[in-house]
């Protein structure tokens, strides 16, 4: 090729390839990048959006937790342990228990889960000091009265029969310390005080304890006393009648002293408390809760029994997985041979009984499953 055809042909070369660059820089690309090799991007289509799956909530709506997992606890309570394995059943009551009736509920909403006769009345025995705590609280509550202050203790309580603190007359008790004095010793004494502090009187007290009734719906209920003994000869033959309610109605109170009082379990779950010495009282006297279950059932705390030749009462709570249950067994009794009441092998048995109710209330509340939900204390 001649050498001025050469020039020609070179100097075509580098105009086309100095346009191409100019180009390139004009639409803001680099002639260096690998994007200057890619097609302008109105030439690719759009990638399309992944598709959701078919039971993807709408955009903003959160999705549902799965149903198989425990609802999500609210602030402050403890989030539900699953267990290794559900404890198993306890032993069933013998045969020859019998009992006044008997139920147990959901704490929460009241609802029976299982019962029998429900609403045969029977003296309640010390399970009467329910309402007597009931009542108590109601006036810590108001301001009536304070855990604090130190009353002294009466004659006529002084002069109580069966369980007690053993208070002198004019004995300085504090109201805290006779509150674990009625839960956990089931001292009659300390029943007298609070209710002649409460109220002025006892014969006020109990007429109180009534009201209180008949305001929770109590139907089949009548208190006589703050403490459950039942009435000597004397007091029979001068027409007195013990206290007498059914299984469904301490249910109800068991349920609302809990609504409305839950640190009353700071009391009914104790196992020991030392009553102090006092100026009438030389040694501390060691206070022990006569309710066997808090030891054995796992996950019980509280609530309080009972005992008088009219049976064996008791009412017992437990919680698991954040579940509660109230069970209740009124007026439980077992003979012997020679047709006697058996008083050991009563209790024993009524203990046994109501275990097997907290253990089916919390099975039909598919609670069994989790771990026992602990007391907390609220402010």
């Amino acid at each position: 090729m001649k050498p001025s055809r050469m020039l020609i042909f070179g100097g075509a070369v580098a105009l086309v390839v100095w346009l191409s660059a100019f180009l390139l820089l004009r639409e803001g690309g680099d002639p260096g990048s690998p994007a200057a090799a890619l097609p302008p991007e109105s030439a690719v289509p759009p990638a399309a959006p992944p598709s959701a799956p078919e039971d993807a909530p709408e955009q903003g709506v959160p999705a549902e937790p799965p149903r198989s997992e425990p609802a999500e606890p609210t602030a402050g309570t403890p989030v539900p342990v699953r267990v290794a394995r559900i404890p198993r059943p306890p032993r069933k009551a013998l045969k020859s228990f019998r009992d006044a009736g008997e139920i147990c509920v959901d704490a929460e909403t009241g609802r029976m889960l299982a019962g029998t006769n429900v609403r045969r009345r029977c003296p309640p025995a010390s399970v009467t000091k329910l309402m007597t705590l009931f009542l108590t609280l109601e006036a810590l509550d108001a301001g009536k009265i304070a855990l604090n202050d130190v009353v002294p203790a009466s004659r006529r309580a002084y002069s109580m029969g069966g369980t007690q603190l053993n208070l002198d007359t004019g004995e300085p008790c504090r109201i805290e310390e006779l509150i674990y004095g009625l839960m956990l010793q089931s001292a009659n004494d300390a029943a007298v005080v609070l209710a002649e502090t409460v109220s002025g009187s006892v014969e006020d007290f109990v007429a109180a304890m009534n009201a209180k009734a008949r305001e929770l719906g109590l139907d089949d209920t009548r208190f006589a006393t703050p403490h459950g003994l039942p009435p000597s000869r004397r007091e029979r033959a001068a027409g007195a009648s013990p206290d007498l309610t059914t299984a469904e109605d301490l249910a109800k109170l068991s349920v609302a002293l809990l609504k409305r009082f839950p640190n009353a379990l700071r009391y009914a779950s104790t196992i020991t408390h030392p009553y102090p010495a006092n100026e009438k009282r030389k040694a501390v006297m060691w206070l022990k809760n006569h309710n066997r279950l808090l030891e054995t059932f796992e996950g019980c705390d509280g609530l309080k029994t009972g005992w008088t030749n009219d049976g064996a009462s008791i009412v017992t709570t437990a919680s698991r997985g954040n579940r509660r249950v109230i069970a209740v067994v009124l007026g439980g009794l077992v003979k012997n041979a020679k047709g006697e009441i058996d008083a050991k092998t009563s209790q024993r048995e009524r203990n046994q009984r109501a275990a097997e109710l907290m253990y089916r209330g919390l099975l039909a509340l598919d609670a069994m499953q989790y771990a026992p939900t602990p007391f907390r204390e609220r402010k």
